[in-house]
């Protein structure tokens, strides 16, 4: 392989599509599945190690491309629970570390399934040999029963959605979403006087045959990178912060329980009562912490796959620049 086809396969599986890809696995191992990202990507355990896959063959509706979208999502989550071994099959592995691949639950292939439910779609153009005639038959079967993605009347596909549209939505999930939106939203936690700073960061499309904007988008993406990574770190300090207010909050719930049993074993009932109050206030205080740290958690892991997929993005787009100079 050349060194310029290999620069178009990989600009080609970054973009979210393949030039070519190899009919037989690269490697094959066992997967526990960790999250869905949406109705292509997940992540799972490979190896000991959180690894993030792309199901080869199939684009799936945007998160943002009205319902269809959220309807892919939660159709691969049903084929992946949380927890759920896989096979996967990896075709490809990009530079970034994401893994092309067919993926496998107990009923048989998830890349299959998907296109039977009529929850994502081939790409046609780059299927070959055996797996185009078994992909088109899955779709095919979806787009006569009209199921999923194919009620609607004027369907756009997905590729054609991130292209053309200019998405402003706010961030879903764990996705990056289109479109060029840096939105602070500042969180109490609990009473406790610490802010969460949480940048959504949408990222615009680089439009390839336009080389003076493909670098206007790729400074962009980069300056939207740096505010990831500086809202990342914020968050992981506030989030250390939530952690020591935890942990001193359920100590004095535990002093104050200490002091109620020796008041009532000094049969001093009004000071045990009241003690117990305050230990229940300090309770009711740990709670109401212990649920903003899990908002924390969801949004370290919310910017942690917006950071990647970002640099994903910026890996893109300064590879095709390079093709084109």
């Amino acid at each position: 392989m050349t060194s310029r086809t290999s620069l178009l396969m990989t600009v080609a599986v970054l973009s979210g599509s393949w030039l070519v890809l190899p009919a037989a696995a690269q490697s094959s191992g066992t997967a526990r599945v960790r999250s869905v990202v949406d109705g292509d990507t997940f992540w799972a355990d490979l190896n000991g190690r959180p690894t993030r896959f792309r199901l080869a063959y199939v684009d799936a509706p945007e998160l943002t491309q009205g319902r269809w979208g959220r309807l892919s999502q939660e159709a691969l989550q049903n084929l992946l629970p949380t927890g759920s071994l896989v096979q996967v099959d990896t075709l490809y592995v990009t530079p970034e570390g994401l893994h092309i691949a067919q993926v496998y639950n107990a009923d048989g292939l998830v890349n299959l399934e998907m296109l039977r439910q009529g929850q994502a779609v081939v790409y046609e153009r780059f299927l070959h040999g055996a797996n185009r005639q078994r992909y088109l038959e899955a779709q095919e079967g979806a787009q006569a029963a009209r199921l999923g993605f194919w009620q609607q009347r004027n369907l756009v596909m997905p590729w054609e959605f991130r292209e053309t549209a200019t998405q402003t939505s706010a961030f879903a999930g764990v996705n990056v979403l289109d479109g060029s939106l840096i939105r602070e939203n500042p969180a109490a936690a609990a009473g406790v006087g610490i802010a969460t700073a949480v940048v959504v960061v949408g990222l615009s499309k680089v439009l390839w045959r336009k080389p003076s904007r493909q670098r206007v988008s790729i400074r962009q993406m980069e300056r939207d990178l740096k505010q990831l990574q500086r809202s990342l770190t914020t968050t992981l300090a506030s989030r250390k912060q939530l952690e020591r207010r935890y942990d001193e909050i359920l100590q004095k719930a535990e002093d104050w329980f200490v002091r109620a049993e020796k008041a009532s074993q000094q049969n001093q009932d009004d000071l045990a009562r009241e003690a117990l109050v305050r230990r229940n206030q300090h309770m009711s205080a740990a709670e109401a912490v212990r649920k903003s740290l899990d908002e924390v958690e969801a949004q370290v892991a919310t910017l942690r796959e917006g950071i990647s997929r970002l640099e994903s993005q910026i890996s893109m787009a300064k590879l095709e620049r390079e093709m084109n100079n």
